[in-house]
């Protein structure tokens, strides 16, 4: 037969078992190959597919003994499984996929044109690998890709060959991607996450390399369980889990690898965590995450976490998430360690590594801070231990404690490492109308932070009137309070900190009293006494110190 002149073969496997024979490889040139549901064919030597007229159909079980080739012409189609085993012959020997069992083209439009890609593919190799032969989307799984049948060790895939295996997750030549747009880490089965946990130093049932993942229009939680290949403590070259979060995004396709010592330093000072100073960038001690976006235009936020394994981290007391060498995402969205470490609000790709500090550094180190009701306003008093690159305070109010809108801005001294006080007389108020107060600290850098929240109330005219004596009390105080009626009071006592000490209700009369109060056993510092009639609705605080 003349080689350039290949006639169609159609031929069609039925549902029962076939074994070819031993060593003997499957070889398709142009045919239509159909195995229908419930047919195995086992082939105890190499796979080839080839030519444009060449197409799978496997909605059975194809178990390949030996290796698998194709060009990128070749198609495959149907719902059924592959398997990769080598128990019976080859045993000792790895087994690679080459050529382009892949859906070509860059996203997931093209599943099912010029499609090569397997449905279902079980790896079950002695050697505990599978590896991909080629450059750029060798092969692809429609459904998923399960590392280890029953009875089998657990396999991983790695997208380069390994007797030249490159330092780092760029220089791997080929990409292993999961097709399946279902979110989750259904369609990767006894992968590592799953049996033995995000940083368990068990480098198996992942890939090793470059794994790509279609991704949902409608978004979900994405698991890449990808790395570089095993090797001892503190080498950072073991699985490296990460997993994005997506709301509605058109990303399509997006393919992750790991890089280690690769360098995160964000320059300059940096300040996040809630007033924590960003000076450890772990890029050059561990590594980081790259991702990119099939077509270069996606658009889309997301959420990433991140679960280093094998890492030589110093401890630090905060930790947080960078994206291309600088910090951005979610202001504020930090964690205790880089295990498990989650940051929000990204959009776009490109590399994330971990960054963290200890030293703690508030533009407004506040020491206390108190609303006090006078005869004819409300007086917010706050003292700060110190103040660094500080621009101003802009002191607001609610009515509802969720509300707040500027009532003054009051300038800061800017830089200070001794204590420093405020104050504000608030004449624009109600008598008995509650009033909550917070202050929002701004510096020259525009970060901001809030105070927490106050409260005060001026009381009604003529109902009563309270002192405290002294103020500094020692050991005893005494509140004098005068009322237009006899009435119940209800008299709380609260710490700086707004920790209920003690509680008691009081009969008062029409007039002058006077109630002794023994502070001997408080600890120095600022106390408040709350007086609440429930019956007339009035609330005073009175504020005294303990010397």
């Amino acid at each position: 037969m003349n080689r350039n002149h290949w006639t169609l073969l159609c031929i069609v496997i039925l549902p029962y078992l076939i074994f070819s024979q031993a060593n003997n490889e499957f070889y398709n040139k142009g045919s239509l190959i159909h195995i229908q549901a419930g047919a195995e064919i086992h082939v105890f030597g190499d796979v080839h597919n080839y030519d444009p007229t060449g197409l799978l159909e496997n909605n059975g079980l194809l178990v390949v003994q030996g290796s698998m080739y194709s060009d990128n012409l070749f198609q495959q189609r149907g719902t059924g499984t592959t398997r990769l085993q080598n128990n019976q012959v080859n045993i000792g020997q790895p087994q690679f996929i080459s050529g382009s069992y892949a859906v070509r083209g860059t996203g997931t439009a093209n599943i099912g044109v010029n499609d090569g890609s397997f449905y279902n593919l079980e790896i079950a190799n002695d050697q505990g690998y599978i590896w991909l032969n080629g450059t750029g989307n060798v092969a692809d799984v429609r459904n998923s890709i399960d590392f280890a049948i029953a009875g089998s060790p657990v396999n991983r895939i790695i997208t380069h060959n390994p007797s030249t295996l490159p330092g780092n997750g760029n220089g791997y030549a080929a990409t292993f991607g999961i097709m399946n747009p279902a979110s989750g880490l259904a369609s990767m089965i006894d992968n590592t996450v799953t049996n033995n946990g995000n940083s368990s130093a068990v480098d198996n049932g992942y890939v090793q390399g470059k794994l790509r993942r279609a991704i949902s229009p409608a978004g979900g939680t994405y698991g890449f369980v990808m790395g570089l290949e095993p090797a001892g403590v503190g080498m950072q070259r073991g699985m490296q889990y990460t997993h994005l979060n997506f709301g509605a995004n058109t990303y399509d396709v997006v393919t992750g690898y790991f890089m280690t010592g690769l360098d995160n330093t964000v320059p300059g000072f940096i300040m996040d965590c809630n007033g924590w100073e960003i000076n450890y960038f772990g890029g050059v001690d561990h590594g980081q995450w790259v991702f990119n976006d099939a077509t270069g235009t996606g658009t889309g936020n997301y959420e990433i976490r991140v679960w280093p394994q094998d890492d030589n981290f110093p401890p630090h007391s905060v930790w947080l998430i960078t994206k291309d060498n600088q910090i951005l995402g979610t202001v504020d969205d930090c964690g205790p360690t880089p295990v498990g470490l989650d940051r929000a609000g990204f959009s776009g790709f490109s590399q994330f590594g971990v960054a963290a500090s200890s030293d703690f550094f508030l533009p407004a180190e506040l020491l206390q801070i108190w609303a006090e009701s006078k005869n004819d306003h409300i007086e917010v008093n706050w003292t700060v231990g110190s103040e660094h690159n500080l621009n101003y305070y802009s002191l607001e109010r609610s009515l509802d404690g969720q509300n707040f809108s500027t009532v003054a801005t009051i300038q800061a001294a800017g830089n200070s490492t001794t204590a420093l006080s405020y104050t504000h007389d608030d004449h624009n108020v109600e008598r008995e109308i509650d009033y909550y107060y917070r202050y929002r600290s701004v510096d020259y850098d525009g970060y901001e932070e809030f105070s927490p929240i106050v409260h005060g109330r001026l009381a009604a005219l003529s109902d009563f009137a309270i002192d405290l004596y002294p103020n500094p009390a020692l050991d005893d105080l005494t509140i004098y309070l005068e009322s237009d009626q006899d009435r119940e009071l209800n008299i709380s006592l609260y710490d700086n900190m707004g920790k209920l000490i003690a509680n008691q209700s009081t009969m008062i009369q029409k007039g002058s009293n006077a109630i002794p109060v023994n502070v001997e056993q408080l600890t120095d510092g600022m106390y408040t006494f709350r007086f609440e009639d429930s019956k007339n609705n009035t609330i005073i605080n009175k504020r005294f110190i303990k010397n």
